[in-house]
C-alpha cells in the first residue's frame, strides 16, 4: 500500500508550470530518487509535497488522507517533514536545544502546551531523553552544547536531519542533502539515510550527486521540463535517450 501518493501535481509562478502534472507512489521504508537536469521542476515539486509552495491543482494525501490543501507546520504534525538545499539550524542555539525545540514543535506550539510544559516537566525530559537517544545515534553527542553557527557543513546537515526524526516523521523530503558535505563524510550520511530507511520512513531526496542516488534510491524518477520523462531503477533510466537528451542538451 502507498503511504504518499500525489496525483497531476501542477505548480505554477505566474504563467509558467515549475510543475507540470506529476504523480507518483511512495511506499513505507521506500528511497526515491528525484533527478534531472536544473530547471526540471524537483525542488518546487519537493515544496508542493512539504508544503511550502500552494497546489495550483492536483492532490496529495498520506495514510489515504487528503493534505494538499494544509500548511506545511500542519503536514508536518502529520508526518511529512523536510530539508532544504540552504541548511536551516538555529545559528545561535546548541544543537541540543535545536532538537528539543523541534521536539516540542511536534505536538504545537499553543498557550496551552506552554501552560502545560510549565506545569510538569514530564514532557521536557520525555523530549529530552528522545534528543539525546537521537544525538547518540548519529555519533553527534560530543556537539550537543556547540552553537548552530560553529558546526561543519556535514554537521549542520546532520542536525537539521535530526530535528525532522525529532517529529517521529512518516516521510522525509531531502532537498540536496550532500550540499556542503566534506567528501570524507558522504559515505557516513548515506549509511545514516540507509537506517532511516530501513525503519520504514519514506525518503524522496532530489540530488544531484547521482553516485549517491544510484547508492541509495531503489527507484529513479528523472524530470525534465516540469514533468517525468522517465521512472525506474537507476541503470534503467539512465540509458533511456530521453534522459541523456534532458542532461546534455
Amino acid at each position: 500500500m502507498s503511504l504518499l501518493v500525489a496525483r497531476d501535481v501542477v505548480v505554477a509562478y505566474g504563467g509558467v508550470r515549475a510543475v507540470n502534472g506529476v504523480s507518483l507512489d511512495v511506499a513505507a521504508g521506500e528511497s526515491l530518487g528525484l533527478i534531472g537536469p536544473n530547471g526540471a521542476g524537483k525542488s518546487s515539486f519537493l515544496a508542493a509535497l512539504g508544503g511550502q509552495v500552494r497546489l495550483t491543482a492536483g492532490s496529495i494525501a498520506l495514510d489515504g488522507e487528503e493534505v494538499g490543501g494544509l500548511p506545511a507546520y500542519k503536514r508536518a504534525r502529520r508526518g511529512i517533514t523536510r530539508t532544504f538545499q540552504m541548511t536551516s539550524e538555529f545559528a545561535k542555539m546548541t544543537v541540543f536545544e535545536n532538537l528539543v525545540t523541534a521536539g516540542h514543535g511536534a505536538e504545537g506550539a499553543s498557550l496551552r502546551n506552554v501552560v502545560r510544559w510549565r506545569r510538569t516537566r514530564a514532557a521536557d525530559r520525555a523530549v529530552a531523553a528522545r534528543a539525546w537517544s537521537v544525538l547518540d545515534r548519529f555519533e553527534m553527542s560530543h556537539v550537543a552544547d556547540l552553537y548552530g553557527a560553529e558546526l561543519s557543513g556535514g554537521q549542520r546537515r546532520l542536525v537539521e536531519i535530526m530535528r525532522c526524526l525529532m517529529r517521529e516523521p512518516k516521510v522525509l523530503l531531502l532537498d540536496e542533502p550532500m550540499v556542503g558535505v566534506a567528501p570524507h563524510l558522504v559515505d557516513k550520511l548515506v549509511a545514516d539515510l540507509r537506517s532511516i530507511r530501513d525503519e520504514g520512513i519514506a525518503l524522496i531526496i532530489v540530488e544531484h550527486a547521482l553516485e549517491v542516488v544510484q547508492e541509495l534510491c531503489e527507484r529513479v524518477v528523472v524530470m525534465a521540463l516540469g514533468r517525468p520523462i522517465a521512472s525506474g531503477t537507476f541503470d534503467e533510466v539512465v540509458a533511456e535517450p530521453e534522459v541523456q537528451a534532458a542532461y546534455v542538451g
